[in-house]
C-alpha cells in the first residue's frame, strides 16, 4: 500500500561524507548549491549520511532541480535555486551549520527579528536618508524579502514586500521640497520599515480625499479649448499618482513634529467626465450647435464659441468643484490671471497698523474687503472692459487671514507685519511703524548683543546664553514668547539668567506658576544661582497672599491660581512666567482661563512640549502670551487650524511658521549638546508562570464577556469606568500578580528585574525603576530589601522629593531610585543614574520618554540603557503595539489626570482584550 512512497531513482548516487550549501549570487538574485569540502559542485548525492534536516534540504533542492528540467524558463536558463523563489529554504539552511559563502565562509543564523531603519537627517539645505539594521548596521544586503546579509551573518526580518532588490534606493540625498514625496514613495513600495527623522512621531493621518483635476491642456490656433481630467493630491505632483502605484499619502507637519500616513479615497473619474458633459450639453443645446464638442476617455475638446460660454459661466462652480491648472491659456477668451497691488495709507497704534488699503487691478482701483466681497461670490473680478480677472486663491486667502475690519478703518496686526513684507512696500512699513525694522531684525542679531553676564553662580553654555539674551530682548521690547528648549537643556536657569537681569531695578514681583511637584525644586534652583532674588512660596492650606507680595519672585502652582484668581488678577505683576506651559493647552479649561485674567507687564512660557497633540493647544500659548497675534478661536480655527490639518496646506504652515517663530526659542539636546552621549532603548519580553497566565486568561475572558454584557445593557459611555477599572486589573496581573491574588501568585517579572538589578549594581551602575501601580512599588522595594541593595522610594504623595532626588544624585551608596512613571516625569534632575527599567507599559510612550529624560538629559556624561519590561501574550503587548500603531487614539483615550476614557470603541476593546 506504501509503493508510491518509495524511491524509484535508480540513478548511480554520488557518495559523500561531507558537503556544504553554498550561497551565491548572479544577476538573478541569490541561490543555493552543494559543495564538497573542497569547493567543489556535485550533485546526485546519496543522502543516507546526513541527518533529517539535511536530507530535507537535498530532496528540496532535488525536486526543485528536476522541475526545472522539464519547465522552460527565459530567467532561469541555468535551472539555479533562487531563494526569492523558495524563501521557505531559509528555515531548513538556519537549522543546517553548514552554510557558506562563495569564500568558503561559514554562515551564521542570528535567531532574533531584525528591523529596517530609515534614518532621516538635515544636512545644510539637503536631506539624507540611511538604511539600518537593527539601528547601527549600516552594511547589509538583503538576499530575500524577509532575509538580510551582514557580516557573515543572517538574520530574519519583517517581509518587506516584493520590490527588496532595490531597498538600497533609499539610501538617498534630496531636497526637503521632495521629502514628503520620497517618504510616499517609501510607503508605497515597501513594508516594514521604521521611519527616523529628527524627534518627529510616525501617526495615522486622517483619509485624503482625492480631488478631480482640469488640465487646461491648450487652446489650438482654431481656438478650440482642450481640457483633460486627471486626479489632484495637495501639495504633489499632478500626475504623481498616475506615475507611481501609490497606495498612501505621507505628510510631514513640522509644526508638532509629526509624519502622518494617509489613506487616500479615489473619486470616479467617470463620474466627474459624465458629470462635465451633460454640463456642456446643456450650453450646446442653448447656443444650438450640432456638435461643438468632442471626448475621449478623459480627453474634451470645445469648439471656440461653446468653450467661451462654458469658461465664463461656469468658472464659479468649476473653482469650487476641481483643481484647475493653465488658467493662464485663457487670455484668448479675454479672462487673464492678474497680479494685484495694494494700495495703503497707515498710520501705527500700540499693537497694530490702522488706515486705508485698497487693491489695484490693472488701472482699476477696489477697496480691499469690497474686493474680498465680489471674488467670495464670483471666484473672480470683472474690470470695466469685460475682461474677468482671476486672482491666485492663496493669494486672496492670505488677505483674509492679515486684514481686519475695524469700523471704518483696515487693521493688521504688529505680529502679521513679518509675513505681509512682499505684499506692501517696505518703506511704507517703515514710515508707519518706525521700530517695526529694529524689532524684527534685532531677531537676527541677538548672538552678538552686548550685554552683561547674568549675575549668578554659573557659567552659562553657548546655547543658554544666547537662551538669556533671546528673553532680555523680548523684555526689552515689551514682548513675550515661549522657551521650547528640550527637556534637560537648562530652562529653569535661563529664566533665573532673566529675573536675575530685571532686579533688583523693578520693584513689582514676578509671578511663577508650575505643578505642584516643581515648588520646591524652583526654590532650590533660585537659591543655588542667585540666592539674591528674594522668593517666597505661595501655596498651601496656610497659604497668604499679603504675606508675599513683597517678595521679588513669587513660587504658586496652577491649582492655586485657578483657586484664587479672585485676589491674584488684581495684582500688577512684572512678569508671569508658566512653567510646564502645556498645562494651559486647553483653551477651555479652568486653569487656562485663570491664568489669561493675570496682569503682568511681560509673560513667558517654559514648556519642552509646547504642542503635543494639536495646533489648538498653540493657540491656546499664545492667547495667554500674544492675545492680539490670532484674533478669535474661531479667526484660528478657520485660517490657520483646519487647512493645516485636514489639507496639510504647505503655504499656511510656512506663513504660520514666520508669524510665531520671533517668540519660540525651542533647541534639542541633539542640536546643542553634540556631547551628550547616546541612549540604548530595549524590550525584554516575559513569559508569565503557569498560574500568571491561567490567572490573566481567565480574568481576561471573564471581562470581555462582561464587558460585553454591560455596553449591551447599560450602553457605552455608562460603561467606560467599568472598562477603565477591568485594563486595569489586567495591566497589574501581567505585571505583579502579588496584587490581586494576595501573593498567592508570583511574578516573572520581578525575578527578571531583580536579577538586571543586580548584575548592574555589581557593575557599579545607578538605576532608576519606573511603575505605575503603587502597590508595585513596594513590592520592588521589598525585593531591593531583601537583596540589601540600597534605595529609595517616591510616589505622588511624598512630600520630601527635593530631599531624595538630592540624596540619590549624591549618595554613591544608594543605587537604585524606585517611583511612579508620573511623578518622575516632570522636573526631576536625576543624572547620576544610567540604567533605566519601565517595569510597566503606560499608554502613550511620551509620558515614559519623559522619564527616561529624567537621566538623558545635560550633565548625564555616560550612555543611558533603558529596558521596557513586557509580559508576553498580555495586554502590555497591546499597549506596545498601539503605542507605535495607534498612539493617536491613546492619545486621546486616557484623560491628563488617567482617571476616565474619552473615547474607546467596541473594536478597541476587541483588539485590546481578544486573544
Amino acid at each position: 500500500m506504501f509503493d508510491n512512497l518509495k524511491k524509484h531513482d535508480t540513478a548511480t548516487k554520488n557518495i559523500v561524507n561531507k558537503i556544504f550549501f553554498k550561497l551565491s549570487k548572479d544577476i538573478e538574485g541569490y541561490y543555493i548549491s552543494i559543495v564538497d569540502e573542497h569547493n567543489n559542485y556535485i550533485e546526485n548525492i546519496d543522502h543516507h549520511n546526513f541527518n533529517k534536516n539535511t536530507q530535507d534540504i537535498l530532496d528540496i533542492i532535488e525536486s526543485i532541480e528536476t522541475e526545472n528540467l522539464f519547465s522552460i524558463s527565459w530567467e532561469n536558463n541555468d535551472k539555479k535555486v533562487y531563494l526569492n523563489e523558495h524563501p521557505f529554504l531559509l528555515n531548513l539552511l538556519k537549522n543546517s551549520k553548514i552554510l557558506i559563502d562563495d569564500n568558503f565562509n561559514k554562515l551564521n543564523f542570528i535567531d532574533k527579528i531584525y528591523d529596517l531603519t530609515l534614518v532621516i537627517k538635515n544636512n545644510n539645505t539637503e536631506l539624507t536618508s540611511t538604511l539600518y539594521l537593527n539601528n547601527n548596521i549600516k552594511n547589509f544586503i538583503l538576499i530575500t524579502e524577509n532575509c538580510a546579509l551582514f557580516d557573515n551573518n543572517l538574520v530574519f526580518i519583517k517581509d518587506i514586500g516584493e520590490n527588496f532588490e532595490n531597498i538600497q534606493d533609499l539610501n538617498s540625498t534630496f531636497i526637503y521640497e521632495e521629502f514628503e514625496k520620497f517618504l510616499t514613495i517609501t510607503y508605497s513600495y515597501f513594508n516594514n520599515i521604521i521611519i527616523k527623522y529628527n524627534n518627529y512621531s510616525v501617526e495615522n493621518g486622517p483619509l485624503i480625499t482625492a480631488k478631480p483635476l482640469i488640465i487646461i491642456e491648450k487652446i489650438d490656433k482654431a481656438k478650440s479649448l482642450y481640457l483633460k481630467l486627471g486626479t489632484f493630491i495637495p501639495n504633489f505632483d499632478n500626475n504623481f499618482i498616475e506615475e507611481y502605484n501609490i497606495k498612501n499619502i505621507i505628510t510631514v507637519n513640522d509644526l508638532e513634529q509629526k509624519i502622518l500616513i494617509h489613506d487616500i479615497e479615489f473619486f470616479n473619474i467617470s463620474k466627474e467626465l459624465e458629470y462635465l458633459l451633460k454640463i456642456i450639453v446643456t450650453y450646446q443645446r442653448e447656443l444650438k450647435l450640432k456638435n461643438g464638442y468632442f471626448f475621449d476617455e478623459t480627453l474634451i475638446i470645445l469648439e471656440e464659441k461653446l468653450a467661451r460660454e462654458f469658461i465664463s459661466k461656469e468658472l464659479t462652480n468649476l473653482l469650487t468643484k476641481y483643481q484647475i491648472i493653465g488658467t493662464d491659456k485663457f487670455k484668448k477668451y479675454n479672462i487673464k490671471n492678474v497680479k494685484p497691488k495694494l494700495i495703503t495709507n497707515l498710520s501705527h497704534s500700540i499693537d497694530f497698523l490702522e488706515g486705508d488699503v485698497s487693491i489695484q487691478i490693472e488701472n482699476e482701483i477696489f477697496s480691499i474687503f469690497d474686493l474680498l466681497s465680489i471674488y467670495k461670490k464670483n471666484s473672480y473680478i470683472t474690470l470695466s472692459d469685460g475682461t474677468n480677472a482671476l486672482i491666485n486663491k492663496n493669494y486672496i486667502e492670505k488677505l483674509e487671514r492679515i486684514f481686519r475690519k475695524d469700523k471704518t478703518k483696515t487693521k493688521i496686526s504688529f505680529f502679521d507685519l513679518p509675513i505681509i513684507q512682499d505684499l506692501i512696500d517696505e518703506k511704507i512699513l517703515i514710515d508707519a511703524f518706525p521700530k517695526i525694522k529694529e524689532i524684527f531684525e534685532g531677531f537676527n542679531k541677538i548672538s552678538s548683543l552686548d550685554l552683561q553676564k547674568p549675575d549668578i553662580n554659573a557659567t552659562l553654555r553657548s546655547y543658554q546664553e544666547y537662551g538669556y539674551k533671546w528673553l532680555v530682548f523680548l523684555y526689552n521690547n515689551n514682548l513675550n514668547g515661549c522657551l521650547a528648549d528640550d527637556m534637560g537643556l537648562g530652562k529653569t536657569i535661563q529664566t533665573i539668567s532673566l529675573l536675575s537681569y530685571i532686579y533688583p531695578k523693578s520693584k513689582k514681583p514676578t509671578l511663577i506658576v508650575m505643578p505642584k511637584s516643581l515648588i520646591y525644586n524652583w526654590e532650590n534652583e533660585i537659591l543655588k544661582f542667585n540666592p539674591n532674588l528674594y522668593t517666597k512660596i505661595y501655596y498651601g492650606i496656610t497659604r497668604n497672599l499679603d504675606n508675599v507680595l513683597d517678595a521679588q519672585i513669587i513660587l504658586t502652582t496652577y491649582g492655586t491660581v485657578r483657586n484664587d484668581i479672585k485676589f491674584l488678577k488684581e495684582i500688577d505683576f512684572e512678569m508671569i512666567v508658566l512653567d510646564e506651559s502645556q498645562n494651559i493647552k486647553n483653551v477651555n479649561s479652568q486653569i487656562t482661563k485663570a491664568v489669561t485674567l493675570l496682569n503682568a507687564d511681560h509673560k513667558l512660557a517654559l514648556s519642552g512640549t509646547p504642542v503635543e497633540n494639536n495646533l489648538g493647544e498653540l493657540y491656546s500659548l499664545f492667547r495667554f502670551l500674544n492675545p492680539n497675534m490670532f484674533g478669535s478661536a474661531e479667526h484660528f480655527n478657520n485660517y490657520y487650524l483646519l487647512p493645516i490639518q485636514r489639507d496639510n496646506d504647505k503655504e499656511i504652515i510656512k506663513e504660520l511658521k514666520q508669524k510665531i517663530y520671533p517668540f519660540i526659542l525651542r533647541r534639542t539636546k541633539k542640536e546643542v549638546l553634540k556631547e551628550l552621549p547616546e541612549k540604548i532603548e530595549q524590550t525584554l519580553f516575559i513569559e508569565m508562570n503557569p498560574k500568571q497566565k491561567k490567572l490573566y486568561e481567565e480574568q481576561r475572558d471573564f471581562y470581555y464577556t462582561l464587558i460585553k454584557e454591560q455596553i449591551n445593557t447599560k450602553g457605552f459611555t455608562k460603561s467606560k469606568f467599568f472598562i477603565l477599572q477591568a485594563l486595569n486589573e489586567l495591566r497589574q496581573i501581567a505585571s505583579v500578580p502579588e496584587n490581586i491574588s494576595n501573593n498567592a501568585i508570583k511574578s516573572s517579572k520581578r525575578e527578571v528585574l531583580i536579577e538586571n538589578i543586580k548584575e548592574a549594581v555589581s557593575n557599579n551602575h545607578k538605576i532608576l525603576i519606573f511603575s505605575n501601580f503603587i502597590k508595585t512599588i513596594e513590592n520592588i522595594c521589598e525585593d531591593l530589601k531583601k537583596e540589601n541593595i540600597k534605595h529609595l522610594s517616591m510616589t505622588g504623595s511624598t512630600k520630601n522629593r527635593q530631599e531624595l532626588v538630592d540624596e540619590f544624585q549624591n549618595n554613591s551608596n544608594i543605587k537604585v531610585f524606585v517611583m511612579t512613571l508620573k511623578t518622575g516625569g516632570v522636573g526631576l534632575n536625576l543624572t547620576s543614574a544610567d540604567t533605566i527599567f519601565i517595569f510597566d507599559p503606560w499608554w502613550n510612550k511620551t509620558a515614559e520618554d519623559q522619564a527616561i529624560d529624567r537621566s538623558h538629559r545635560m550633565g548625564q556624561k555616560n550612555t543611558v540603557f533603558s529596558y521596557k519590561l513586557i509580559s508576553k501574550g498580555s495586554i502590555e503587548e497591546k499597549i506596545l503595539q498601539l503605542q507605535y500603531e495607534k498612539s493617536k487614539l491613546f492619545e486621546s483615550l486616557i484623560s491628563d489626570d488617567s482617571n476616565s476614557i474619552k473615547t474607546l470603541s467596541k473594536d478597541d476593546i476587541d483588539f485590546i482584550l481578544n486573544t
